[in-house]
């Protein structure tokens, strides 16, 4: 896999380990994941699809704690997943009326975001 991050803060060298640990633990490996800081209009983070193997993940850093950051990596890195082996896309596309706080894969990224962050957070602490 290739990842290209673009990020501001001195934690850009969790990053690498962090998307890498999402990739074993949500089992998608895409071809390239591009992390870039953004402030995202009317959010935190963005997850792009270019190709159908290929990502950009757009991650707002300003006023925001390394926690939060990783939150909201690891929320559009769920939805890389999703892309990848849930058709995503289509779905978009096919669901677009759904409001946002009703759509599945909103609920799954929310749901699961913070207990991986926790879980790198304690593989870490313990190396």
């Amino acid at each position: 896999m290739i990842l290209k991050t673009q990020l501001h803060d001195s934690y850009d060298h969790l990053v690498n380990p962090f998307v890498k640990f999402l990739c074993n633990e949500l089992s998608v490996l895409p071809r390239e994941v591009t992390i870039v800081s953004e402030d995202v209009e009317g959010g935190v983070g963005l997850c792009i699809d270019v190709d159908p193997d290929s990502f950009l993940i757009l991650v707002k850093e300003s006023g925001r704690s390394v926690g939060q950051v990783l939150t909201t990596i690891a929320h559009e890195m769920i939805h890389v997943k999703q892309y990848m082996t849930q058709e995503l896309g289509r779905l978009l596309d096919e669901q677009s009326h759904v409001p946002y706080e009703d759509r599945w894969w909103e609920k799954e990224a929310y749901e699961n975001a913070v207990p991986l962050v926790e879980k790198f957070v304690k593989i870490i602490n313990t190396s």
